[in-house]
């Protein structure tokens, strides 16, 4: 059985590697705003400029320095602000997924898949391929999202875990 010394330490070192998890997702966030514009072909609808702004935005929210801010009160309010972008970065997500469904519904007229497909990822299927896959980028920026402000304040706070 581990000592508690060896515990904690485990424990830093798990948290050490999910913020550098969190820094990678930003850095990703800073590049990606700007370039997810493109998939519109410059038709996009005005929040798509919004949502990029916004994930330049979260990005370096993702990589500021927590470990390094001393004010007690700058890092709460810090923390504060992480953890709503966070929540609102995810419903950011999840509109951008049903808006794109919801154009392919309107524009393509697919038939609905049926149910014992082996393609069970992909949301329509017609007779040239799949069209709609499951949005696989926005899940697994949801879970990188919604687990950084959790992370952040047991880096700071890591006795609390207990």
């Amino acid at each position: 059985m581990p000592t508690k010394a060896e515990t904690v330490a485990h424990r830093r070192r798990e948290l050490k590697f999910a913020r550098a998890l969190g820094i990678g997702t930003g850095i990703f966030l800073i590049i990606w705003g700007p370039l997810s514009l493109s998939r519109w072909l410059g038709t996009g609808p005005a929040w798509s400029h919004i949502e990029g702004v916004f994930d330049v935005f979260f990005g370096m929210l993702l990589i500021l320095p927590y470990a390094r801010i001393h004010s007690q009160k700058l890092w709460k309010r810090l923390m504060i602000l992480l953890t709503a972008v966070s929540v609102l970065f995810v419903f950011v997500l999840v509109f951008d997924v049903l808006y794109i469904a919801n154009l392919y519904v309107e524009n393509a007229n697919p038939q609905a898949a049926p149910a014992s497909a082996e393609k069970s990822l992909y949301v329509y299927d017609d007779d040239t391929g799949p069209k709609l896959p499951f949005p696989v980028l926005n899940c697994a920026l949801v879970f990188l999202a919604l687990m950084q402000a959790p992370v952040v304040f047991f880096s700071r706070y890591p006795e609390k875990l207990d």
